[in-house]
């Protein structure tokens, strides 16, 4: 059942392009590597987040007009 869930998982990975990476691994990583990868989770996280809401709160077309940036 394991051995299932793990290959259904790196299948699921393979489709989003993300490699599967084990928890040993982690184990491994000195303290300042971990808080470097985890700024740039953080940092990756809020990249996506604000992606996502641009593309959820998109403007009507109708109203883009009264929101443009007077650059």
């Amino acid at each position: 059942m394991e051995k299932m869930e793990k290959s259904e998982l790196e299948q699921l990975a393979q489709q989003l392009h993300r490699p599967v990476m084990s928890l040993k691994a982690f184990s491994q990583l000195s303290p300042q590597d971990l808080a470097w990868l985890n700024q740039q989770l953080k940092h990756t996280l809020e990249n996506e987040d604000q992606k996502m809401n641009q593309s959820l709160y998109q403007t009507p077309f109708f109203l883009r007009w009264l929101f443009r940036d007077k650059a």
